[in-house]
């Protein structure tokens, strides 16, 4: 069978990729968690999360899928693939479909209104293997969410392509 971990695909793994900075609005906790069914007050009320020992509004705890698709997917449709995916994350490899793999998700505190996240984003494992309809091609990224230099969540996110 064929390879896809090419002279090319190794290549172009050796790229980093811009730190974008998010500033997290009140109303961006509010449409998150309306979206996502929470009703907790903390999520509305500033005088509710204060109660709860925040300085302002906090954050669902999913809200870092907000912070990973704003810099990354919110863009024109030309740089972006079928499925939605920056096309920036798609090797220079043939491929015939891609698919989600396992996410490792570590979260060190929440995020709160007014907070300013630096959005880091590497690839850090790419890997192939055999599979039954041909090769596949593992890619892991890394997702780290930072405020005043302090992680706040990591993820570590694999995506297959076949």
């Amino acid at each position: 069978m064929g390879t896809l971990l090419t002279d090319a695909t190794r290549q172009w793994a050796d790229r980093t990729y811009p730190v974008h900075r998010v500033t997290v609005t009140v109303g961006d906790i509010r449409r998150f968690a309306y979206a996502t069914g929470e009703t907790d007050p903390i999520h509305f009320d500033r005088a509710a999360a204060q109660a709860a020992g925040f300085r302002d509004v906090v954050a669902p705890p999913m809200f870092y899928v907000f912070l990973r698709v704003l810099p990354n997917h919110l863009r024109p449709r030309s740089e972006l693939e079928p499925d939605g995916s920056p096309s920036e994350d798609i090797p220079p490899v043939a491929i015939k479909g891609a698919m989600a793999g396992e996410t490792e998700l570590d979260v060190r505190s929440s995020f709160v209104a007014g907070d300013e996240v630096d959005c880091h984003k590497r690839l850090v494992d790419l890997t192939e293997k055999e599979g039954h309809s041909g090769p596949l091609l593992f890619l892991t990224f890394e997702h780290r969410y930072d405020v005043a230099g302090e992680t706040v969540v990591r993820e570590r996110f694999t995506r297959i392509l076949r």
